[in-house]
């Protein structure tokens, strides 16, 4: 309920500052992909900090899911884009920087992302709040593994 003043209180708008990423969410054009490009830069810039900075994320986003639903007027709100910048950070952990495998990354995680498929689609139906995360962190993690095999074997 927001206070005769019309102003939201501060922590609905923290919880959608941080839902949508500092607003890239709110972006009209494919907000998905600009937090999947979000995503990619933060991995990319912050080297030996990215497994932290995505634990802190992928906290941040389990402690704002449920709220965020109620802030953006949504079950699975699109510019809710904190999912995807961490599927996209763990699509990159542990993956050297480079600009050939951080493109596969994006591609595999993207095709993950936006066709999910089984077992990403039961995770999809959920009505939890909390699978606004749990999908795109599979997804991150289905691509992950593509490119650690391809590591691997050097396929």
């Amino acid at each position: 309920m927001m206070p005769a003043s019309g102003k939201r209180p501060l922590g609905d708008r923290l919880v959608k500052l941080t839902a949508t990423f500092f607003g890239i969410g709110l972006s009209g054009w494919a907000p998905g992909t600009l937090g999947s490009v979000a995503g990619i830069l933060i991995a990319w810039f912050a080297g030996p900090a990215a497994p932290a900075l995505l634990i802190l994320f992928i906290t941040l986003g389990f402690m704002i899911a449920k709220p965020a639903t109620r802030v953006l007027n949504s079950g699975d709100p699109s510019s809710f884009v904190l999912d995807e910048v961490c599927g996209m950070m763990l699509t990159l952990t542990f993956v050297p920087k480079n600009c050939y495998l951080f493109g596969a990354g994006f591609i595999l995680f993207r095709f993950f992302d936006i066709l999910k498929p089984w077992p990403i689609s039961l995770i999809q139906k959920s009505k939890r709040p909390t699978a606004i995360l749990w999908d795109d962190l599979a997804a991150g993690l289905f691509a992950n593994l593509l490119i650690q095999l391809y590591l691997f074997f050097k396929l």
